[in-house]
């Protein structure tokens, strides 16, 4: 038999859940939209907002003339590359022929401090 204290329980957790429709989010710079992962997104060099990452890939493939054997890969830190495949034959698979620092190193934008857990951002 269930007591009436567990049904309350029940609801008061669920008062206390945030729906995603009720959640404010950020409108991603480049394309408009809410960027729903904070987590994942790229501070936005020209607006200091977050922005989302494919849309900051799309962006740095179009500001970047690539070869057809290249891509832009995100190295890590704030910064992406302009990574060249090589042949089978070649010892080295691949090679990054350019680093661009996108996001400052030292300098941690005001929206990224205020996600929980970003000590470990």
């Amino acid at each position: 038999m269930k007591h009436k204290s567990d049904k309350r329980e029940r609801f008061k957790y669920k008062s206390n859940f945030t729906s995603s429709r009720q959640m404010n989010y950020p409108k991603c710079p480049i394309c408009g939209k809410n960027i729903r992962d904070l987590y994942s997104a790229v501070n936005y060099s020209k607006t200091e907002s977050p922005a989302h990452f494919d849309c900051i890939l799309r962006e740095l493939k179009t500001t970047y003339d690539l070869r057809p054997d290249e891509k832009i890969c995100y190295l890590g830190n704030g910064s992406f590359g302009i990574v060249q495949f090589r042949g089978p034959d070649s010892p080295i698979r691949f090679f990054i022929r350019k680093r661009i620092q996108y996001e400052s190193a030292e300098k941690k934008p005001e929206w990224r401090k205020k996600l929980p857990f970003n000590s470990a951002m």
